[in-house]
């Protein structure tokens, strides 16, 4: 067997673990920015995305109910379609004004108290995830793990407990993994499908482990936003293939 062959399962494990913890524990704003030390290089700009980007995340993620955070996930498929130099912009402006009109939905509901968290939070989750997509375009080929930071996770295990130092692991490990996916010719064709079934991951995980907190109105807003990705998707290819 091909090493290369386990590296999708892998990726699904680790973001499997992450969102487990998520959904079972209080993660600490600590944790969730570590990862981004393992691939700090100073002159890279892609560095600097990930940092920012973690730093939001590590704002906004404990303020919000994890199945409603994992739902954000989404926005990074639908980033791909917006910026497929694919020359139909239709399609695109129609999946925006989907994306927009669901998350605009979720922070009223918010504003009711009919879902969790406040509304700025969700709106720094949506900034902090565009530039996490964009550190992921600038990546620089690949980054190994900067071995000091290794000795965050001892220091993070002892501060605020292994549930968190864990899921800084999950995501460095996830970090290295898609790495490897992006430099691995043999897995070139699976790259774009994973693009849009990985963020349903932790979804499907954290509902399975907090059912209490799947309300009807996510689901629908979730679904939707799934719909409109995987129609957008079909049409930019069906245009494709027409030329």
């Amino acid at each position: 067997m091909r090493i290369s062959s386990l590296v999708w399962p892998a990726i699904v494990l680790a973001i499997a673990i992450a969102a487990s913890i998520s959904a079972g524990d209080a993660l600490h704003g600590l944790a969730i920015m570590a990862p981004a030390l393992f691939f700090f290089y100073p002159d890279k700009l892609a560095s600097w995305l990930l940092l920012l980007g973690m730093a939001a995340l590590a704002l906004s993620l404990p303020q919000l109910p994890a199945l409603l955070a994992a739902s954000t996930l989404l926005i990074l498929p639908a980033l791909s379609l917006w910026f497929n130099p694919d020359r139909h912009p239709h399609v695109k402006w129609l999946l925006g004004a989907v994306m927009l009109a669901i998350f605009a939905g979720i922070m009223a509901l918010q504003s009711e108290a009919k879902l969790g968290g406040a509304p700025w939070f969700l709106a720094l989750q949506l900034a902090a995830l565009c530039g996490l997509w964009l550190s992921m375009q600038y990546w620089p080929g690949y980054q190994p793990p900067r071995r000091g930071a290794w000795l965050v996770l001892p220091i993070l295990a002892a501060a605020v407990g292994w549930p968190s130092a864990l899921w800084s692991v999950a995501v460095v490990a996830m970090i290295g993994l898609l790495q490897w996916v992006a430099l691995t010719p043999r897995l070139a064709a699976s790259r774009h499908p994973a693009m849009h079934i990985l963020p349903c991951v932790p979804f499907l995980v954290i509902a399975w482990r907090v059912p209490y907190q799947l309300t009807m109105s996510l689901l629908v807003a979730w679904a939707t936003m799934l719909a409109a990705i995987w129609v957008g998707e079909y049409l930019l290819l069906e245009d494709s293939d027409d030329d």
